[in-house]
């Protein structure tokens, strides 16, 4: 099997000189560099940002959590897709992070968000797609509200508020009050 059809079955879309290492059990570093400026030129990869190389559909949110590791996908890029929240920001990626990083590349701004390692590193409601991590709707709200006390939200409606309560638990006390709240209100809207 060539080394294309190696990356294509990975189901990976970005890669590193160690992922490729790995992915085709290849320890000269020389060979990985000469692969690469192969691949390059011939536009089947395309070096993104540094380190790090993606075939011509490569995943955003892959990309987005390769270029800083330990995040995942949260705040405003879930609440938008999940329609928590009306804002569009279709330029920006936003992750939680054990650091607070902006980045701009090519067309993309990511924005990473610092949040405690004990809340970063805890797996609940976290959906592990196949390269990357990204929130629940109710998690990207607690992280939304973990960084930002009076958030305001569109349209909660759709939100699991028994997931939302049992989320929150990992978070301060004030995210536990706001969740409360933000419930509370809402129900009393509601009826």
């Amino acid at each position: 099997m060539n080394h294309i059809s190696k990356l294509i079955q990975s189901k990976k879309t970005v890669f590193t000189y160690k992922d490729l290492e790995i992915l085709l059990w290849i320890k000269n570093r020389n060979t990985i560099k000469s692969l690469l400026a192969r691949y390059v030129s011939s536009w089947i990869i395309e070096k993104k940002y540094q380190w790090i190389y993606v075939l011509p559909q490569y995943n955003i949110f892959e990309f987005a959590t390769k270029v800083k590791k330990d995040s995942y996908i949260s705040f405003e890029t879930v609440l938008k897709d999940e329609w928590i929240i009306f804002q569009n920001y279709w330029d920006k990626i936003f992750l939680a992070s054990d650091k607070v990083w902006s980045k701009n590349i090519w067309w993309y701004t990511f924005e990473y968000r610092k949040i405690k390692d004990s809340i970063l590193h805890n797996p609940l409601w976290l959906i592990q797609k196949w390269q990357y991590a990204i929130a629940c709707p109710e998690r990207a709200v607690c992280d939304r509200l973990y960084l930002s006390a009076n958030y305001y939200f569109d349209n909660i409606e759709h939100l699991n508020f028994i997931k939302l309560k049992e989320i929150s638990k990992i978070y301060n006390k004030r995210v536990i009050l706001s969740i409360n709240k933000l419930i509370d209100d809402f129900e009393h809207w509601k009826t």
